[in-house]
């Protein structure tokens, strides 16, 4: 990237602070909490409780994290309706059901979900499709949908010439031109109206784990000499804009560095199985799921790296990102969190295990 662009960028950042730190511009916090301190830690807490099978305990956590924010996310939303359902409270199911709704999830994806089909039959269901339509409209009048198709857009130009016939190899010059250009943009609407949080644009019709303007971030590596969103990312995770965990994926992202240990499991496939088989210590790790081998000190630094972005501890987030793979009623696990990796033959799958343990 050239001095000229770099030099942009800066002032570009400059001015997004300076906007940021103004209440003059339209610019407004979501809320006076510390997400960080107020509601992160209460998640956490309830989402322990949910791999121990209290429900109950944790429909009460959830309660408090909700009462201490104006916003609490959607996925949390969704994890405490799925424990009152799991304490067949009906009433209170259909009242986070309807918080979804307002945050932009859609009936059909609710419908969809295994765990809430028993309510299908029941008066609360086909009076919460009845309401469906009217809260549908109260969401999409409060939501910017606007900002959210322009902040799509990015996302478009970003793919366009990556599909074209040639992709990277016959198009590089452009899209690099593309992904400044994207990244102007979205500093300039992040300087208007702050990060663009659930509470801007909601999630979709989906439960999003990142929207897909994301990806300008993402192509922004230190590698490539790319704009630094650490600090806007850090601001929001504390503003309630941004789940913690989606941050700490951008920025490992963004410095190819898994700094937050945001991918924390590993498993490897070897495509010659039996070559593998015949490693002795190649069997112990086949088909398993491994994790990096972290000395004492470095897990303590990862460990401080994380909380203060509000994470759980590693060895917390390994035993959460488990319990996801087994039970899908919840929404606990990450996309990013788990990787899967073909190697061609066990000298491959060697190096690949070289830092990595069982993760169990």
């Amino acid at each position: 990237m050239s001095l000229p662009l770099k030099s942009h960028f800066a002032k570009a950042y400059l001015l997004v602070l300076l906007l940021l730190a103004c209440s003059g511009f339209g610019y407004k916090a979501i809320a006076k909490a510390d997400y960080v301190k107020d509601y992160h830690p209460l998640i956490h807490q309830a989402e322990v409780l949910i791999q121990g099978k209290d429900y109950a305990a944790a429909l009460e956590t959830y309660r408090k994290a909700f009462s201490a924010v104006s916003r609490p996310f959607a996925k949390d939303y969704y994890n405490a309706a799925t424990c009152a359902m799991l304490t067949e409270d009906e009433k209170l199911t259909m009242h986070y059901l309807e918080k979804l709704v307002e945050a932009g999830v859609s009936l059909e994806y609710l419908e969809q979900q295994e765990v809430f089909v028993p309510l299908h039959e029941t008066k609360s269901w086909k009076k919460f499709i009845k309401k469906y339509p009217k809260r549908r409209k109260a969401f999409t009048q409060k939501a910017d949908l606007d900002l959210r198709a322009d902040l799509d857009e990015l996302y478009a130009r970003d793919q366009y010439f990556r599909r074209a016939k040639g992709g990277l190899k016959v198009h590089g010059d452009t899209l690099r031109k593309i992904e400044a250009n994207n990244v102007k943009v979205l500093l300039a609407q992040i300087s208007q109206y702050g990060y663009p949080g659930e509470e801007l644009i909601g999630v979709a019709d989906t439960l999003e784990q990142l929207p897909r303007f994301s990806i300008v971030i993402q192509r922004q590596t230190t590698a490539k000499g790319g704009f630094d969103f650490t600090s806007i990312l850090t601001q929001a995770v504390h503003e309630g804009r941004l789940e913690p965990h989606a941050a700490a994926y951008l920025m490992d992202q963004q410095q190819g560095k898994n700094l937050y240990r945001s991918r924390i499991l590993v498993k490897v496939n070897c495509d010659k199985p039996k070559e593998c088989e015949s490693d002795k210590e190649l069997e112990k790790v086949s088909n398993r799921y491994l994790t990096e081998k972290l000395s004492e000190k470095e897990e303590e630094k990862v460990n401080e790296r994380r909380a203060a972005l509000g994470l759980e501890s590693i060895a917390d987030y390994r035993t959460k990102m488990r319990y996801a793979l087994e039970d899908p009623r919840f929404k606990l696990g990450y996309s990013w969190a788990v990787a899967n990796y073909h190697v061609p033959s066990k000298e491959a799958a060697r190096a690949l295990t070289e830092r990595l343990v069982l993760a169990d």
